[in-house]
């Protein structure tokens, strides 16, 4: 096992007001697995993904829980601690690499910089490992000397993953990382993340709001909403048998490739603010299958079927 994530609550504090945006989340990452984590803006997987790289800032913080990569606690150790672990043992693709390139420097030297401050390396043998990972990711080396701005945006988005994969990490989590591109270009990057993934061995962690993008691709799909994760299974039979509503209505929301055409349905109401107490089921307001057992007591986290998780009280 890579990762184990055990109860984790983060948000955000300022004065009295509290924000709780990973509300109790529990997972785990096994060795080259590729676990999806799919749900609407705002629902708490950037907070999840910095919370478990070391990355939350003030206002931010981690009220409690734990998370384990490779033995080690990461909640417990210190900056520094966790600084030498990041890039090297773990690193992660940001969302938007038009944001995350410095425009004003090379982008060898972005490059360098990453990998020069965890291991000393001379500057042939920098270029050379710079070149191969330029092959990995299918951009020329001829653009290590430009600057981001000469970049079209999904050769910035290959050019972030490949600095995220400069020093070997045994995890990557993706946040995001092919938003801003059209539905094309994802999909080209997201099946060259897969098979990079393969021929490297990592694992990774891939959050993204576009649930199609991960379905035929990620080996098990988590799916989150207002700061829970209300489903966790196996990709294809979350797919073939989706539990909870919330994710039978995010299934019900992208058309099918093949069949009949039938009209497509979103899910009614808007989720619920994580700076107010939550009573009962989070989703219950937007529920079709709503129970009056729903307003007032959260349901389980429990294993209906072997390795499928889910969060309701339909289910005993």
């Amino acid at each position: 096992m890579i990762l184990r994530v055990n109860e984790l609550n983060a948000g955000y504090t300022w004065g009295d007001n509290l924000v709780h945006a990973v509300n109790d989340v529990s997972f785990e990452v096994e060795k080259g697995e590729f676990l999806g984590i799919a749900g609407e803006s705002g629902c708490g997987k950037s907070t999840l993904a910095f919370s478990i790289t070391g990355l939350l800032r003030p206002p931010g913080h981690i009220f409690s829980g734990s998370v384990f990569f490779m033995g080690k606690d990461l909640a417990n150790l210190s900056k520094e601690e966790i600084r030498r672990l990041r890039w090297k043992d773990f690193s992660i693709v940001f969302q938007s690499s038009m944001n995350v390139l410095n425009p004003v420097l090379r982008i060898k030297d972005q490059i360098f910089d990453g990998i020069t401050a965890h291991v000393n390396v001379d500057k042939e043998e920098l270029l050379a490992h710079t070149k191969k990972l330029f092959k990995l990711v299918n951009v020329s080396s001829e653009f290590l000397d430009a600057y981001p701005h000469q970049l079209s945006g999904g050769m910035k988005q290959r050019i972030v993953i490949a600095s995220a994969l400069s020093l070997n990490p045994k995890l990557v989590i993706m946040d995001e990382p092919t938003t801003a591109l059209d539905v094309v270009v994802q999909r080209i990057i997201l099946q060259e993340i897969d098979e990079l993934r393969r021929k490297l061995g990592f694992s990774i962690i891939f959050i993204t709001h576009d649930l199609s993008l991960l379905v035929e691709i990620s080996d098990t799909l988590a799916i989150m909403y207002a700061g829970r994760i209300v489903e966790k299974a196996p990709s294809a039979e979350l797919y073939a048998k989706p539990m909870h509503p919330y994710t039978e209505g995010l299934m019900n929301s992208f058309p099918p490739l093949s069949g009949k055409r039938k009209r497509l349905h979103g899910i009614p109401g808007h989720p619920p603010k994580l700076s107010e107490e939550i009573k009962g089921c989070p989703f219950a307001t937007r529920c079709p299958k709503k129970m009056p057992i729903c307003e007032n007591i959260s349901p389980p986290y429990i294993e209906v079927e072997k390795g499928h998780f889910v969060a309701c009280h339909l289910y005993k």
